[in-house]
């Protein structure tokens, strides 16, 4: 059994393309599998997006307003102490 010398260039490209052709297999199978295993509709499940989406962002706009107010106050805190 010998050992066949191959260009690197060509070994790199079959690397690349063999790559490329896993990647496109794994997205076509998730998709199917995504399409036959979903368990709402498309337009019940983007609802559903939409408002998890916006309950989130009333989330982070509370908290981020709480940080605020938070900060405010230790601020004037410091300040009514240092006159």
């Amino acid at each position: 059994m010998g050992y066949q010398l191959r260009n690197s260039a060509d070994s790199d490209t079959e690397q690349v393309l063999s790559f490329l052709a896993g990647c496109l297999a794994g997205l076509a199978i998730g998709g199917a599998l995504g399409l036959l295993l979903a368990p709402h509709r498309g337009d019940i499940t983007r609802r559903k997006l939409t408002r998890r989406a916006g309950e989130t962002k009333d989330q982070l706009v509370q908290a981020v307003e709480e940080l605020l107010e938070k900060r405010k106050g230790t601020r004037d805190g410091d300040e009514a102490t240092n006159s």
